[in-house]
This record gives C-alpha cells, structure tokens and sequence, in this order.
C-alpha cells in the first residue's frame, strides 16, 4: 500500500467519524478501552519497563522521574540513604529492579517492593525494618470485598463489623468493602432479609461473600430515580417487576411486561397488529388535552421514543413510580407517573454465551358471523328489489363459483421468528455484556410484516479504585411494511362482487356496500414501509470522593430516525392518481446529570442525601415531498420527480430544560423512615417567571415490627406504614404555543384573486404554565410468615389542576385560539399487591404466585369553565359518540337510548321528556358507561419441579365499555356502509322472523328506521379474564449434553377470553378513547422455543 493510500483512508476515516455524534464518539472509545482493560487486571508488577535517559542528575531526581513514570513510589530516609550524589543513566524499556540495582551497585543500599511502594535502606538494616513491618502487619491488615446475593447482584448497604468492636464498613452500590481490621479478627456480615454470616479472616484479605435471603421479597434492591435502595426502606409507592418474572414467557415488546405485573399500571394493547399501539396508564387519566403517557427512564436517561427499539430479554428490572413520594423527583414530567427501565449487566465469573431462539404461530382467534356471498346476494334482492342480483350470479354465488370471502383472503397464520444471543462475563474490576436479536415477525393481516434488529453492549470497569467507568450502548432498526390496512373495510366489503377488472387490472369497488376502495387491493398493489432507526448511548463516570461521598457524572445521547415512504397504484381503483410521498423525521436528545450522593450510618441513624444538577435538549427536524399523477410507476415510492404536481414541506423544533433537585432519606434503627425531596424545573415551552416550576414531596413511614412490643411474635416481619405528599407537574404542550404564531393564509380582498399572507392564529399565552398534579398516599407494607407471603396496600388521590385547554377566539374578534390554564381532574383508588411462596425451600416443588389488582375513579372536575365539550363526532353515524363533562369519568359516552322496536320494526330511542320516539335530536342524548376499567387484576404463577418449569399468567379488567361501530356498520345501511353484512342482522332482523317479539334487529325495509351509531344498543360491555399465557419448559443440564445447558419450551399466549363483548377482541380499539372501527385484534400465539447456555 502507498503512501497516498493510506492517506486516503485517513481522511475517508476522519470524515466518518466527524458524521458520528460527539457523545456517540466518547461511547465508543470508552467502550474500546474498557473492553481493552477486561484483558488484565495487573498492568504494574515488580518487573515493569521504564525507559530513562539522564545525564549528570542526583539520584533524588532519577527516582522522583521514576514515580512519574510509574504507578511506584519510594520510601526512605535521606539522612541514611545519600540521594545526592550525580549518576548519569541511559536505559530503553527496562525493568525497574535492573536501573535499581545499577543505581545502588557499589553501595550499601538494598530495596524491598511492597505493592506499589519501594522501600529504599541501608543493607544492615533491612532485617529490622522487615521485622517492624511483619510485626505492624500482624497487628493491622486491610481487608477487601464483595457481597452479592444468590443471583449475584450486588447488595447495597450490608454491613460489616469487626467481631467485639464498633469498627465497621457498609457495603457500595457495586456490593463492595474496605475495611482495616486486626489480623485475625472474624468479621460479621448482615443484612435485613438475608442470613447473617461470621467469617474469621486469618491468613485472607479478600473475600466473595454471598448472603442467602432469609425473607423472600422483602429486601431486594428498587430503583428509585437518581439512586437504588432496599425495598424495605422505601416510603413511597414503588411497583418492581424482575426479569425473572417475565423471562421464561415470549415477550416481543417492553410494554407487555407490565400488563397485568403491576397494581396501579393499566396497560391496553389497542392493536394486536405488530409494533403499532399500546396505551399505558399510571394511576388513571390526568391531562385532558395533553399527554397521560408516564415518563420512560431507561438507564437514568429520559427516553425521547419510549420503549420502541428495545428488546425486551435485555431487560433486569422494571420499577413503575406512582405516587409523589417517587415522582416528584422528576418534577415537571412525573404527574403520569414514571417508568424506569434497567438493562442486564455482566456479572463477575466465568464468562457465559446464551443463545435464544423461538418460532411462533399467530392465529385469528375470532371472526364476525358475516353472510357467504349467496346470502348476500339472496339479502340485496329481497331489501332492494329482486333485479338486484341476476339470477346467473345468484347461482354462481350458490354453487361458488362466484364470491369472496374477505375474512379468509385477507387473515392468514402469522409466523415469527425471535433468536437472541448474548455474551457476558468480568472480573473483579470489569464486567460486560453484549448481546443482539433479530425479531422477524409475519402479521396475521396479508403482506404486512414486522422486522426489529437489535445490538447491546453494557460494560462497567473499576478504573482506578475511586473511579468506576460505566457504558451503556443500545442500536435497533425496526421496520414495519404494511402496517396499516382496514379491517373494517374488509369485514364490510361485500362478498357478491369481481374483485378486479379482467381487461384493465384495476381492482373494482363496492358496487352496493362500502364507499372505501377495495382492501385487498389496498395491500397487494400499494406499498408503505416505515423505518425507525434508535441509538441510545451513555457513559457514567463514578468518583467515590470518600467512603461516604459518591459523584455520579453521566452523559446521554438518543438518537432517532423515522424516514418513511409510501405508493399508491393506479391499479388501486378507477381513476386512481398514482402518488408517491417520502418523510424523515429526526429526534436528537442529549442530557447531562450530575449526582452527589451522601450516605452515612450513625450508629442507628442511616442517612442519604443526593443532589443533582441536569441539563437536556431535544431536537427535532423533518422533511417530506409528495409526487402525484406519477409518469412511471415501476419504481414506487423512489422516484418522486416522476410526479406532475409535486410539493414539499420542512419542520424543525427544539425544547431545553434546565434542573436542580435534592433528596434526603433519612431512617432510625430501619425503624421510622423520613423521606423529603424537591426539585426545580425550568422549561424552554414557558415564558418569563412561568419558566420555572418547584414540586415538592415528603413522606413518613412506620415499621411496627421492629418495635420492642413485636420482638417475641414471629408472624410478622414487616408491618409498615406509609404516608406521602407532594406535587408533580405536567409540560407536555407543544414547542412554542405560548408565544403568538403566526401562520400562512390566503385572501382575495373582494377579488377571485388568492393574496398570500400571515395571521396571528395562535395567540400569546405568557401567563400558562405547567399542569400541576397533587398526590395523596396512604400505605401499607406486610411480610408474615416468614416472608412465605408479603402484602403491599395502597389508597391514592391524585388531584390534577391547571390543566392546559385551548380557547377559541370568536371570528368576529379576528378567530383563532389560546392557551389557559383551567381545567381539573380527580382520580382516586385503591391498589393491592400479594406474592406468596406456598411451596419452596427445600420441598421438590417451588411454587411462587403473585396477585395484584387496582380499582380507579376517574372524575373531571373542571372544564375551563364550559358545561360540556363533545368529542369523538361522526356525522356519518349518527353525530358525537363522546363528552367531556364535569362530574363524568374521561372517555364517558354521549348516547341515544334505544329502547326496542315499534310495530313497524323501526328503532325506538327514549327522548328528554321521558317519551319514545323514531327520530330523537341532540337533546335526547344521555351521558353513560366509560370507556377505561375500573378494575384490572393479575395473577402469575411461576412454578418449578427438578429440572420442569411452568408459568401460567392471568389478567382481567372489569368496569369498562366499548362502541361496536364495527358490528353497527356490519348492521346498518347508512352513511359509509349502505348494506348490512352480519348474518344476524338479515335472519334475525324484523323483516323475516315470524315473532316479532324476537327479533334482534329492525326492519331494514321500512324508510321511516332510523340507524344511529351513537346508541345504547352498540355500548357494549368490554370487561374480560383472560388466560394470557401459560409456558412449560425443560433443561437438560450439561451434566448430560456435556456442552451447554438445554432449555425446550412450548408458550401459548392469549389462549381463552371470558367476556360479553361481541367484537374480535374486548381490549382493543382504534379510535377516540374505546370506539372500535374495525380494531385489529391480538392473535393466538403458540411459540416454540430453545435455549443453549454454555
């Protein structure tokens, strides 16, 4: 290779690196030295190089050049040593005790190495420093460790004691301890919940301690934000799910892991479509107009995407923060609660590879009752008229050479296929892990898929005793092709019709039913693929300043990329205009957090005290371009210059927040626990004195049975009273809605003439600030039986006020609208959490079972003022199906009450006045039912026998409705749906049962029937139990494969549903706040596993 080549590379190298971010470029090159330092654990020794060239220096100063040059230093006495007298040397690459030796050849000097210091004296007297120094070592010596649990996680705050002394030590977040104790001393180790240890350190100064739990469950380690503590010492509400609840059941996506794990969490799967939507609530609605979703923390670092892009088996734990005690720590962004995620780390040992592979079979689990393409046909010509269907077709439809059946043309057996493969190991001094997997996922809906690739590397490394090097890379690609598609077009379409024009190719509409185009073409000519591209990147550097004082300084970066393209066929339907449209959308986060934490025992007093300072940015841009009436379609979507109208547009937008928090906790003999915090948030999206928000919180808690009058019972081993109080905040507006925007407009002044120009649209609102939410918690912690069953209890009251509503202006004042802060909603419960071990310990089956449920008022209080607000309005089926009204839970329907038929088969609806009518207005609609549960539950059963282990999983939610505008649609012959499609509605509709006393639907003859969307008749109640998974598997250990452990599984999720709800699936939908449109449903899955641990 020449010169100018590698030149070339040089810069070819240096240009790639300058397109890759600064926080990205810093992870990477901690990531290279850290994985470097796994190599060695000892980079000086006795024998270590040095290279010196110094002519006519004192031996004083070729030995300071030496310190410099080493990790050694030198001990000795000057008026017994002469280290003034000039040497000259000139060594490259040579040991340290060869330029020793030469230094002191002809004089009666003679040095010791004793780890890093070197003892320099005179030779007659070495034998009695040596004695001095093995008799101090007799006397004192310093010992080191670590203590983990029977998992291997480090346990924070255990404390060792040296036996007969108060000399002692409490262990770090690593799990680690120094301590100077005597040379024989015996140490005692313990820690509340596991089993106390007394171990006898002669002749050892290094010891891996692990501590066997003594009370299951009741002390294992809570991330609480900025910091971890013993679940024992919490005052807040904090739920935990670990990995080893989760981790034996095919989860593909991190918010599965809550469902139904978790009191207080309501998560709804909206769409069992791949990757699309999933509703998470902490703790009920609490924002109107803005956002409920909780906050997501993943690795202490905000995420701007969510959960997407992570997978799901690179999880350790799950904590959900509920009430103000653990959010406010998060101020302005806590009010709906917050999810912090943790990611597996390596763990010190033996290096290990895991693989993980899985195929499952998805399945429709249930179909509309719709009439076959004969019935159909036979239906037209009986409600239209008999010339409807020619007698040819009816025949053909008959014998089936003629018909479609939508259902089955456009479902099919879903296939995926999960393989994941992780590697981990460390040492004493550097742990890693590294992991990818590949999600490659067929959806149950023809042509559309579901791709997720994903890349993990977690490294901690102690770099220098007072400083540990923490790195956290993660990288996904998720594709999604074809997500969308109508499955309520395709359950409306009518089955007595051609699907394409034999000449043209063009796929036909409708010809009696549905206005839309058709379905199956919509997927099979038409393309849309959706791209999202997630970096998330940090690195923590932890400087333990003094055994007691800890600086945390982490940086974050989140990188995400969601290009997106998409084209319509001309083949799609008549007189379609070919188009092809691009976008990108691009987010970059970055946040920087400073943590000081203090941690000190005081005999019975235990304290932490933790201050931060933290900075972040979000930036978004995006870009897109649209081609219509395309020359060529041969290309799709990549070409948009074929387009003979073509347009573009550009977006770009930014937010900082600024933030200075405290917290202090405080307890007495593990005993009374005292818990304060307050934070200060300052937000770029307000302005002037708006700009700042302060949320406080403090709470108390009790544990009676650590009192003096609880030491003889042995039933109770916790019995802990909790309170808690404090305000979060909520500032989820749009970028820049407080100031005056102005927007583009047209205007003809008078003339046929458009005059481009701008209007105040959006008008300047200085005065708004945030959301604020004030939280009210009562609580109560038990474990009895000696920890066989432990109990958590809370009651709750959120109350969120000021919230943001957008006012109009009237037109004659110019229109627009602004921005106020007004409204109010309440919601309030309770919430109850059991895990019970019925069998464990020793017995030849181990049996844990968890339940939790949660019951949730939700009550809006304030409305800015206004009576009501109408929402979720359809004027093609019937007019408003929603309202928000003071008084009414969110999500409250606004109904007509149908109330049977009359004698002529029309429907009847109750009016104002109590009478009943065909034809009610507006006036007649009454406020009911909800759309969110009031109650959800779950039970998870984890069981395991020799080398069998069996999960059975069951969640519920009670107290919930849905609008069926999709069996409405199927039974209607109105607006966009002009036939009716479900078989009941034809052979058991008015017009052709004999007894008229049971007939399920009207008469779909007669003009005067009224068909009216928003009716009690289509609310129908969504409450279900269903049996989520159960999960068998076996391992075959190494023992017998003489490689690997063997792990077979077979998982079947979503197996039964116990419900009342006519639609696919009682939990999803997909519009507004529970209307079901056609909802995609989740499948039945059958997943077939394998996994090799070597």
């Amino acid at each position: 290779m020449n010169k100018t080549t590698k030149n070339q590379k040089a810069h070819l190298f240096y240009a790639l690196l300058k397109k890759i971010p600064i926080a990205m470029r810093i992870t990477l090159l901690l990531l290279f030295v850290l994985t470097f330092q796994l190599q060695a654990e000892h980079i000086y020794s006795q024998d270590a190089k040095i290279s010196l060239d110094m002519k006519n220096s004192t031996i004083e100063k070729v030995l300071q050049t030496i310190e410099e040059k080493s990790d050694y230093y030198f001990l000795y006495n000057n008026r017994l040593i002469n280290v003034d007298r000039k040497v000259s040397v000139r060594v490259r690459n040579a040991a340290i005790s060869a330029v020793l030796e030469r230094l002191f050849k002809s004089e009666n000097v003679d040095y010791e190495v004793k780890g890093s210091q070197i003892i320099l004296s005179p030779k007659e007297m070495y034998s009695q420093i040596a004695t001095v120094i093995e008799t101090l070592q007799q006397q004192k010596k310093t010992i080191t460790g670590t203590i983990v649990d029977a998992a291997g996680v480090p346990i924070i705050g255990a404390n060792i004691i040296e036996a007969g002394t108060t000399n002692g030590t409490v262990t770090d977040v690593d799990g680690r301890f120094s301590l100077s104790v005597d040379n024989n001393a015996s140490i005692h180790i313990s820690y509340i919940g596991y089993l106390e240890q007394d171990i006898n350190t002669e002749r050892k100064t290094s010891f891996d301690i692990t501590l066997l739990e003594d009370t299951k469950a009741l002390d294992e380690l809570v991330v609480i934000g900025y910091g971890v503590v013993r679940k024992s010492d919490l005052t807040g509400s904090v739920s935990s799910v670990s990995n080893k609840q989760f981790k034996d059941q095919p989860v593909k996506r991190v918010e599965d892991i809550l469902q139904g794990r978790t009191p207080g969490v309501e998560v709804t799967t909206l769409s069992g479509m791949p990757g699309q939507g999933i509703k998470v609530r902490v703790r009920g609605t609490t924002s109107i107009n803005k956002s409920s979703d909780p906050l997501y923390v993943v690795d202490g670092i905000v995420s701007s995407s969510g959960l997407e892009g992570l997978n799901p088996s690179d999880i350790q734990s799950i904590e959900v923060l509920k009430d103000a005690s653990a959010t406010a720590i998060y101020g302005s962004r806590g009010a709906n609660g917050v999810v912090l995620v943790t990611s597996r780390r390596g763990e010190e040992g033996l290096s290990q590879i895991n693989f993980d592979s899985s195929v499952g079979i998805h399945t429709l689990i249930k179909r509309y009752d719709v009439m076959n393409a004969y019935e159909y046909a036979t239906a037209l010509n009986d409600i239209w008229g008999s010339s409807t269907v020619s007698a040819a077709d009816l025949d053909a439809y008959k014998n089936g050479t003629k018909g479609i059946d939508w259902q089955d043309i456009m479902t099919k057996t879903g296939v995926s296929q999960d393989y994941a493969l992780t590697m981990s190991g460390g040492n004493k001094t550097a742990r890693y892990l590294v992991s990818g997997n590949i999600l490659d996922w067929d959806a149950i809906f023809i042509n559309s898929k579901f791709k997720r690739y994903n890349f993990r590397a977690n490294i901690d490394a102690e770099v220098k005793p007072w400083l540990t090097v923490s790195a956290r890379l993660n990288a996904a690609r998720v594709h999604s092709h074809n997500p969308g598609g109508s499955l309520m077009e395709a359950i409306n379409y009518t089955p007595a019709m051609e699907m394409r024009n034999e000449v043209t190719g063009v796929y036909n509409m409708d010809p009696y039913n549905s206005v839309d185009a058709n379905p199956y073409a919509a997927k099979m000519v038409n393309v849309s693929d959706n791209f999202r591209y997630h970096i998330n990147a940090n690195t923590t550097l932890l400087f333990k300043l003094y055994p007691e004082l800890t600086l945390s300084v982490q940086g974050g970066y989140n990188y995400q990329h969601n290009p997106n393209y998409s084209f319509t066929s001309s083949l799609y339907r008549p007189a379609q205009i070919p188009t092809a449209s691009n976008g990108s959308g691009m987010t970059n986060y970055w946040q920087n957090t400073n943590n000081l934490t203090y941690q000190k025992n005081f005999g019975n007093h235990n304290l932490i005290a933790t201050a931060v300072w933290e900075i972040s940015n979000n930036q978004y841009s995006g870009l897109w371009g649209s081609g219509s009436n395309l020359k060529n379609e041969s290309v799709g979507y990549w070409n948009l210059a074929n387009g003979g109208t073509l347009s573009t547009g550009n977006d770009y937008s930014e937010e900082s927040i600024a933030s200075g928090l405290g917290r202090v906790m405080y307890n007495y003999n593990n005993r009374y626990f005292v818990t304060a915090t307050f934070r200060a948030d300052g937000s770029s999206k307000f302005q002037g004195d708006n700009k700042w928000g302060y949320f406080p919180s403090a709470s108390v808690a009790w544990d009676a049975a650590r009192e003096e009058f609880m030491k003889d019972q042995n039933i109770f081993q916790q019995m802990k009273l909790r309170a808690s109080y404090g305000i979060t905040g909520n500032q989820a507006i749009d970028r820049y809605s407080t100031l005056g925007m102005l927007s583009a407009t047209d205007y003809g002044f008078g003339t046929s003439s458009p005059f481009a120009g701008y209007w105040g649209y959006t008008f300047a609102t200085p005065d708004v600030s945030w959301e604020k939410t004030y939280q009210y918690d009562l609580g109560a912690d038990f474990s009895i039986l000696q920890g066989k069953v432990n109990v958590t209890m809370d009651w709750f009251l959120k109350q969120s006020k000021d919230l943001l509503f957008q006012k109009a202006v009237p037109m004659y004042n110019g229109g627009g609208s602004f921005w106020v802060n007004q409204g109010e909603v309440k919601n309030s419960g309770f919430e109850l959490g059991i895990t019970a071990y019925p069998l464990r310990e020793g017995g030849a089956i181990n049996w844990e079972t968890s339940f939790n449920g949660t019951y949730i008022k939700n009550e809006i209080v304030d409305l800015a003022g206004q009576d009501f607000i109408l929402d979720a309005t359809y004027s093609n089926y019937g007019g408003s199906m929603q309202i928000l009204k003071p008084g009414y839970p969110y999500g409250s329907f606004y109904l007509y009450q149908w109330e049977g038929f009359n004698d002529e088969g029309a429907n009847l609806y109750r009016a104002a006045d109590g009478t009943l009518t065909t034809s009610p207005t507006a006036d007649d609609q009454y406020v009911m039912g909800q759309a969110s549960p009031k109650f959800t539950l779950g039970w998870n059963n984890m069981i395991s026998w020799k080398n069998w282990t069996i999960n059975v999983f069951i969640n519920g939610a009670f107290g919930a409705d849905r609008l069926n505008l999709t069996r409405y649609a199927l039974s209607s012959m109105i607006g966009m749906y002009r036939f009716i499609s479900l078989r009941d509605s034809y052979f058991k509709g008015w017009d052709k049962v004999s007894n008229k006393a049971d007939a399920m639907f009207p008469s779909h003859t007669n003009s005067d029937n009224k068909y009216y969307g928003n009716s009690t008749y289509w609310l129908e109640d969504a409450s279900f139990i269903k049996l989520k998974n159960i999960s068998v598997g076996y391992t075959l250990p190494k023992e017998i494969t003489r490689i690997f452990d063997l792990q077979f599984s077979v998982s079947a999720q979503n197996i039964y549903t116990l419900t009342k709800y006519k639609g696919m699936d009682p939990e999803a939908y997909n519009a507004y706040n529970g209307l079901d449109l056609g909802a995609y449903p989740v499948p039945r899955t059958v997943t077939f596993g394998a996994k090799l641990t070597f």
